[in-house]
Formats: structure tokens, C-alpha cells, sequence
């Protein structure tokens, strides 16, 4: 077992919506922000996280699958939410073309920095507001 940390984040949000977001997350009676936070930062970036470790394949694979089921199953809670038609065969299209494994292995490139490279590039490039940290330090 790992040795424990101590994470801290402090955010103050500018923009409208991001506001809303930490409102929703603030406020929710059925889940706690801790947990609301975890299975966000869990189903989308722990794969990438653990991705240098030691894991068998299978373990590697496991964690993988999780996280997927999870962003489908939020995916498809979000096309409900919002009355839009579910979409997927279309995205996995366009994520099939972009397949990070085959150019990180073509390249010679760690799956990390070339996944995170393009979700970076398909994300807006940090199109969110972090000015609120300006006070933190």
C-alpha cells in the first residue's frame, strides 16, 4: 500500500457556469463532493494515472472497463438529461480515429503524454476558468 497524501484544491470560480457546477457539487444531498469528485477524476483520469505501474494486463484492463461503463453510463444519463439522441456510434468513430494506443506505440511515445496531448486538444486547449487561484498562494 501507498503512503497517504494529502490532497488540497481551492477553486473560486469566475464564469457562470463553472459557478453552477461548484454550487451542484456543493450542495447535493444524495452524494457527498468528495464522492462526486472521485468518480469524475476516477472514471476519467485514473487509467492514465496508473498506466506506468506494474499491473498485469488484466488488471490494467479491468480498471479500463470500469471507467468506460462509467462514462457511458454517464453519457447516456447526460443525452436523457439534455433530450438529445444517443450519438454513440458516431463518437466511437471519431475516437477510433484518433486511437492513442496505435500512436503511442507507432511513435515510440509514452501512452500518457500522447493521450493527454489529445484530450487536451479535444477539450479546447484549458478552455476553463483557473483564475480563482490567483488568491490560493
Amino acid at each position: 500500500m501507498s503512503e497517504q497524501i494529502d490532497f488540497r484544491w481551492r477553486y473560486q470560480p469566475r464564469k457562470q457556469m463553472d459557478v453552477q457546477l461548484m454550487e451542484y457539487i456543493q450542495d447535493n444531498q444524495i452524494t457527498s463532493k468528495t464522492e462526486m469528485i472521485l468518480l469524475a477524476l476516477r472514471s476519467f483520469w485514473l487509467p492514465y494515472a496508473i498506466a506506468g505501474d506494474s499491473l498485469t494486463r488484466e488488471q490494467m484492463r479491468r480498471v479500463a472497463r470500469a471507467s468506460v461503463q462509467a462514462l457511458r453510463k454517464q453519457t447516456k444519463e447526460i443525452l436523457e438529461l439534455a433530450g438529445l439522441e444517443d450519438t454513440c456510434l458516431e463518437v466511437q468513430m471519431q475516437f477510433t480515429q484518433l486511437s492513442p494506443l496505435k500512436i503511442a506505440n507507432e511513435s515510440g511515445t509514452t501512452l500518457q503524454a500522447t493521450s493527454i496531448n489529445e484530450l487536451r486538444t479535444h477539450a479546447g486547449n484549458h478552455a476553463y476558468d483557473d483564475t480563482g487561484l490567483s488568491n490560493f498562494l
